[in-house]
Parts: structure tokens; sequence; C-alpha cells
């Protein structure tokens, strides 16, 4: 016999604190009586404590979960393993979608997390360099919490360092020995880069980009400790504007088996990725124990519930004592 929920033995704080309170209050019952000089059945009112408290045990345990194991199995997981790598540089500050780019880019990881089932994703932020912020995990629900971190101050520079992000992805793929090996680029763009491309094809890493921004760009805004201080400026005095750059992305994708998405205020055809990636191979990439449990927690639960209910309806006898 085991417990599901062991995480809820907090609770039996809870039946110790009745006991307490219900002892207290016994004792201070008695000593008015006594000052009344009334008689009260002192049976009736230690059998009322006494069921009170071995239902609120018995109701903690069945909270606990008791369950006994009856049948345990390995079971072929398949899936695909995609790392996100997510553009933090300051451009992607600038506010030609709403909020911003890199809020656009949070909403598609959140999207990502809610529409993929059996695959593992990670996140990898970069700029002037990259990092693995996320490892591979099929664990979805811990996601939010790393998605909430990412920031413009995650990585310190402005530029757009790709390729680092992706061999990082690559080194990855190869400790686990992945077969399936998938990534997603939320960028506005970056200079076009032939070392990156040889090295997605190289390595035979499908690529699928997603454009972040519009053709027209915007003014990138200047951050100090997390609050705007006014534009970025080049070495003129003019602030910088920041544009779409669609050709490198549409490029990498599409010469490494993928595709390549826009998104911005009038335009968000994400929603596709799903669809594109329903039908490609999933191999299986792990083996998971599944385990079968009988599980009793309606024997505490009723039987606690009768003690409770047989508790309130004990009533001790008071009598005058002359």
């Amino acid at each position: 016999m085991e417990f599901g929920n062991k995480q809820y033995a907090i609770f039996f704080m809870i039946s110790v604190m009745i006991i307490i309170v219900m002892i207290i209050g016994f004792r201070k019952k008695q000593k008015i009586l006594k000052t009344l000089k009334f008689k009260n059945r002192i049976i009736s009112e230690i059998l009322k404590i006494l069921f009170i408290t071995i239902g609120s045990i018995l109701i903690v345990l069945a909270l606990l979960s008791p369950q006994k194991l009856m049948n345990e199995e390995n079971e072929e997981v398949k899936g695909m393993n995609i790392y996100v790598l997510i553009d933090v540089s300051r451009s992607m500050m600038t506010e030609d979608i709403y909020p911003n780019r890199l809020e656009g880019a949070k909403r598609i990881l959140n999207t990502m997390l809610k529409n993929l089932k059996g695959d593992r994703v990670g996140f990898i932020p970069f700029s002037d360099s990259a990092y693995i912020q996320m490892p591979l995990t099929d664990d979805y629900s811990i996601g939010k919490n790393y998605i909430d971190a990412i920031d413009g101050n995650l990585i310190s520079g402005g530029g757009t360092e790709l390729y680092q992000g992706l061999s990082i992805a690559e080194s990855s793929f190869k400790e686990i020995e992945s077969v399936n090996k998938t990534v997603v680029i939320l960028s506005d763009g970056g200079d076009y880069d032939d070392k990156t491309l040889d090295f997605a094809k190289k390595n035979n890493i499908n690529i699928y980009s997603v454009g972040i921004g519009t053709l027209e760009g915007g003014i990138v805004p200047d951050y100090t400790n997390g609050k705007k201080t006014g534009f970025i400026k080049d070495l003129s005095g003019s602030a910088v504007i920041s544009k779409l750059n669609t050709s490198f992305l549409r490029k990498l994708a599409e010469d490494n088996n993928g595709k390549y998405y826009e998104v911005n205020n009038l335009s968000d055809n994400f929603m596709n990725f799903f669809e594109d990636i329903r039908d490609l191979e999933r191999l299986g990439i792990r083996e998971e124990k599944v385990k079968q449990y009988a599980r009793y927690f309606q024997i505490p639960l009723f039987i606690g519930l009768i003690f409770i209910v047989l508790g309130f309806l004990l009533r001790g006898r008071t009598r005058d004592d002359e």
C-alpha cells in the first residue's frame, strides 16, 4: 500500500488543531459547569472528541489517496524533439506589433505548449550568445515559468548569433542520440549567413522559422533597468529603425525541410505549424513505466464522514448538582 498524494500529509496538522481546540473547549466547559454546579456526562464529551478526531484523520488519509500497485509495464513514447530558438536581441523590443516583438514571441511559445502532444520541447534564447534555458521536456506545465522569465535583458548585447543557438541545439540532439531534430526560430530576421545555412544542412536539422514584426518596422526603444528611457540611436544620432527581414528566415526554412511563417498585427499563420508537423515521422524517443493502481480513498472517506456525523450528534447531558 502506498499514497498517491503525499503532499497532502500537511493536512494532518488540521487534525492536531481539532484535537487541541476540542480539548481546550472541553476543559472550559467543565470549568463553567462546575461553577454553575452542573454535572456533565464526561464519557459523551470524550467520545465526541474521539469520533471527530478519528473522522478528520480518516478524511486526511482519503486525501492522501491510498492505492495499491496492480500492474506495471514499459511503454514506448513516440514524439519529436523540438528546440525553440528565441531571439532576445534589442530589436525584438520594437513595438511594430503589440506590445512588442518579444511579447509576440512569448505568445507563440505559450501557443506551442498548449498544442503540442507527446513531443519534447526546449527553449534556447539567443542574441550575442546563446544558452539552453529550458532543456527538452514533455512536462509543458513548467514551460510557463520559463516563458515568463524571458525578457530583453536575458542576454546582454544587441546582436543576432543564430549560428551559436543552432550549434547548442545540435549538441543537445547528439547527446541524447535524437533522430528527430526540429528547430523553430522566432526572430525578426538577421543578416544572410552561409555558415548557419551550411550547418543546418550538414546536420539534417528541420527548421521552421517565424518572422515577427512588420516590413515597415519601427524605432528600437532603449531600456534601463526594465524601464523605457528613450530610443537607440546610430552614430549620426538618428533613431535606429528595425524592419522584419524575411529573406534569410525564409531561405533557412525552405532549404531545411521546413516552412516560414509570419506573425504581426495583421497576419498570423503560425497555427499552420501544428498541421505541418502532424504527419512527420515520430520515432520512439524513450520508454516510460506505466503503473496501474487500485485506489481505496473511498473507504477512509466514507468511514471518516460517519465518525464526524456521530461526533456532532453526540450531546452530553447536564443536570443540577443539587
